[in-house]
């Protein structure tokens, strides 16, 4: 019972995403910009990365940490149609229905991190496309596997604020003050070696980190075993605690009036 209730509720969110063509665009602009602009104006930092043996352009370097950006920020916004369901009626009727609410949480985050795997797709196919190198293209599908669950711990983070948010203005400032800092404080534009040393540290407890590296070393063809085991189950820790908490925190909180 509970596996049709997510697939429902995973199949209105995915029916929900296609008929949100432009969203499609607007999602894609800012990583296109970022891989596309940003890549080439912090070009003459190469030398600097290739100082802590990265062997390769500076757009290639970044390139999977704009993948990952995309992934991010697909995922952490996603949790915006729990709160138009709060509002316009949609989640009182679902919780009325005999679908239990851990179904509807797992079912929006499931989709939710779907959809980020896609668009992360297209921005990887964007950067292909302008020249990033990517030796052993079969890696795709595996990079694709690790944005998932990467998005899925995302996701949860999403849907359990939209459950908790006391109004729109709560959901964005949440939202916008995890986002971005989490991206930064991350070895996705810049070596954590060339950061300061309290940054490293504070780096090396964010799974964004992980993320980035694993999949710079998938694109690159050179993943090392163990930073790659530990790297996922780090990503697979951070996932299962985050769907955990969103279940909780839905089925505790997405009543309460919006």
């Amino acid at each position: 019972m509970i596996t049709s209730d997510t697939y429902a509720i995973f199949w209105r969110e995915m029916k929900r995403y296609r008929k949100s063509k432009s969203g499609v665009i607007i999602r894609l602009i800012q990583p296109a910009i970022w891989i596309i602009v940003m890549g080439n104006i912090f070009a003459g930092t190469q030398p600097l990365i290739q100082s802590v043996g990265f062997d390769g352009e500076y757009i290639e370097f970044m390139a999977p940490g704009v993948i990952i950006l995309t992934a991010i920020f697909t995922s952490i916004f996603g949790g915006v149609n729990t709160l138009w369901d709060r509002r316009y009626g949609f989640m009182n009727k679902a919780l009325t229905s005999p679908i239990s609410r851990s179904s509807i949480a797992l079912g929006k985050v499931l989709a939710i991190s779907l959809i980020a795997a896609f668009q992360a797709s297209l921005i990887l196919g964007i950067a292909l496309a302008i020249g990033v190198s990517m030796p052993q293209l079969w890696m795709i599908g595996p990079i694709m596997a690790v944005v998932v669950l990467f998005s899925i711990g995302f996701s949860g983070i999403s849907v359990m604020v939209a459950a908790a948010a006391k109004s729109q203005e709560t959901f964005w400032g949440i939202i916008n003050f995890l986002g971005m800092p989490l991206f930064l404080l991350s070895p996705a534009l810049f070596p954590l070696a060339l950061m300061p040393d309290w940054l490293a540290s504070i780096a090396a407890f964010n799974p964004v980190s992980y993320t980035v590296i694993l999949v710079r070393e998938m694109m690159s063809g050179f993943v090392e075993g163990w930073s790659a085991l530990l790297s996922i189950s780090i990503l697979v820790a951070f996932s299962f605690i985050m769907i955990a908490l969103a279940s909780y925190v839905f089925t505790r909180d997405v009543n309460k009036p919006f």
